[in-house]
């Protein structure tokens, strides 16, 4: 696989890694619709990285979605179950980020950081059965 491919890849997981470790610290501090949206945007980022794999750079979160779907579940590459969390995950972010009034509470928030970490974990189980690396592509110090 190209190298700039790997790169991209092992850099998604790194951000999803770090809107994951950014969600719980969120949801610790009761900051529950912020932590809901970091949980979105580990999943996005986990998806974006197997996306490169197969060559594309979706422009929109929904040509993300659609693409995820084609490329990866309907192809029976990701079970439909992690399409559907990631579709839960979207609509979590949509109204943590865009209703004045949002509804999210602590379980919401909870529910989102797990979904997202199962969905970041297969998605890096994927890619490493794939033979590509996804540990942090920074240089070490």
């Amino acid at each position: 696989m190209d190298e700039n491919v790997v790169l991209r890849v092992r850099a998604g997981f790194k951000k999803a890694a770090e809107k994951l470790a950014a969600a719980k610290v969120l949801l610790d501090h009761g900051s529950f619709a912020d932590s809901v949206s970091r949980s979105y945007y580990a999943a996005f980022h986990a998806a974006e990285a197997l996306l490169a794999m197969e060559g594309d750079e979706p422009r929109t979160h929904q040509g993300m979605k659609m693409l995820f779907g084609l490329k990866l579940v309907e192809r029976g590459r990701i079970p439909r179950e992690y399409a559907k969390l990631l579709n839960g995950l979207t609509k979590g972010r949509e109204s943590s980020d865009y209703d004045v009034f949002s509804p999210i509470d602590r379980e919401d928030a909870e529910k989102a950081l797990r979904d997202a970490g199962r969905f970041v974990e297969v998605s890096r189980s994927y890619a490493r059965d794939q033979g590509v690396p996804t540990d942090d592509p920074s240089p070490a110090p």
